[in-house]
C-alpha cells in the first residue's frame, strides 16, 4: 500500500463524527474525503461538524463515486444491517478500494448470511481489495478476545462472556437503541420489531467458534428489558447461547443501562487450565471503537483481498507514537 492510505469516511452520524479526530491523529493515514446523505452536512467542512472541531478543507458531500477518487480505502460508519450496507459495500469494492466497517452484521456473516458473505467476498477478490467488519462490540471484547485467551489453554470445554455497562456516559443514539427510558410495553414492542436489541451477537458466537474450530448445532439470542425502580426501561439485558452436540459451549450476556452498578468486562474460560479475566469498569465502547478501527486500517490495507474477520487477521495493536 502507498503510505499514507488514503481514507474516506462514508457515514458521520454521531460515531462517523466522533470518529474524525483519531483517523487525523493516526500516522500512516491521510484523510482526503467525507461522503453522508444528511442534507444538513452537505457542503460543511468535516473538521468543524466533527468531534476534531477546526476547519480541514474537506468538504462533506453525497457523491460515492466522486468521494472514492484516488482513495485507498473506506471506512463505512453507516447501518448494522449486512443487507442495507450490501449496495454500498459493492460500488467501494467495485472501485478497488478496502473497507473498515462498523456494520455489525459484517464482523461474522459467514454464518448467519453465507451467500451474500459469498458475493462480498467474491466482489472484493475480484478487484484485488479487502473488507473487515469491526468494532469494539462486535469484532473484539466479546469474540476476538476470548479467541486470543483461549491460547493459554490445552483443551476448552465452554466460554462465557459478560459485558455489563453503565449506559449514562454513552452518547444519547446508544441509550435510545438499548431502550432507556421506555415502558416495558414500548420496550418489547420494539424487540418484537427488531428494533431494539445488540446486533451481532450472533456473529460475535459464530466467530468464536469459528476459531475454536466448533460447528454449533444451534443459537439463541434472547432479549430483555433492564427495569429501574419507577418501573420504567434502564436498558437491555440480551444473552446468547450457542450448543455444540447438545451442550452448551458458549454464552455471551450483553447488559447495558443506565445507572448499572460493577460494569465490566468478563471471560470465563472452561478447560485446562480453567481462569476467569475481569476488566473493572468496562472498557468505553465509543472511544475503543474508534479506536479499534484506526488500528484496524493498516491492517486491512495489507491484507489478502477478499471478506475477513477479526479472527483471520493479525491481531491488532496500537502503533500510533507517543
Amino acid at each position: 500500500m502507498p503510505s499514507p492510505i488514503r481514507i474516506a469516511q462514508v457515514g458521520l452520524g454521531p460515531l462517523g463524527l466522533m470518529l474524525t479526530p483519531y483517523l487525523l491523529e493516526r500516522s500512516g493515514i491521510e484523510l482526503v474525503s467525507a461522503i453522508d446523505i444528511d442534507p444538513a452536512k452537505l457542503g460543511c467542512d468535516l473538521g468543524e461538524v466533527s468531534a476534531y472541531g477546526q476547519t480541514l478543507g474537506i468538504a462533506i458531500g453525497d457523491d460515492l463515486d466522486k468521494g472514492l477518487t484516488g482513495v485507498d480505502l473506506a471506512v463505512v460508519t453507516t447501518v448494522s444491517e449486512l443487507q442495507r450496507i450490501a449496495p454500498t459495500l459493492k460500488k467501494i469494492l467495485n472501485r478497488g478500494v478496502h473497507v473498515v466497517s462498523t456494520c455489525e452484521e459484517l464482523s461474522h456473516p459467514w454464518a448467519t448470511q453465507p451467500e451474500l458473505s459469498a458475493t462480498l467476498d467474491a466482489w472484493a477478490k475480484a478487484h484485488g481489495v479487502s473488507v473487515l467488519g469491526t468494532g469494539i462490540n462486535p469484532g473484539f471484547l466479546m469474540d476476538f478476545l476470548p479467541t486470543a485467551a483461549t491460547g493459554a489453554c490445552h483443551d476448552v470445554r465452554a466460554i462465557r462472556v459478560e459485558r455489563i455497562q453503565d449506559a449514562a456516559s454513552r452518547r444519547l443514539p446508544f441509550q435510545q437503541k438499548i431502550g432507556a427510558g421506555l415502558t416495558v410495553e414500548e420496550f418489547q414492542s420494539l424487540v418484537s420489531r427488531g428494533k431494539i436489541r445488540h446486533v451481532g451477537l450472533t456473529e460475535s458466537m459464530h466467530m468464536i467458534a469459528a476459531r475454536l474450530g466448533w460447528t454449533l448445532d444451534r443459537t439463541e439470542d434472547i432479549v430483555e428489558p433492564v427495569v429501574s425502580e419507577d418501573g420504567r426501561c434502564a436498558g437491555v439485558v440480551q444473552t446468547g447461547r450457542g450448543y455444540q452436540n447438545g451442550r452448551k459451549v458458549l454464552t455471551l450476556v450483553f447488559k447495558a443501562a443506565v445507572g448499572q452498578a460493577d460494569p465490566r468486562e468478563r471471560i470465563q474460560i472452561v478447560g485446562t487450565p480453567s481462569f476467569d479475566l475481569i476488566i473493572p469498569g468496562g472498557i468505553n465502547g465509543d472511544i475503543a471503537t474508534c479506536a479499534v478501527i484506526a488500528n484496524a486500517i493498516p491492517i486491512v490495507a495489507a491484507a489478502p483481498a477478499g471478506l475477513h474477520t477479526m479472527v483471520d487477521l493479525p491481531p491488532l495493536s496500537c502503533a500510533q507514537a507517543v
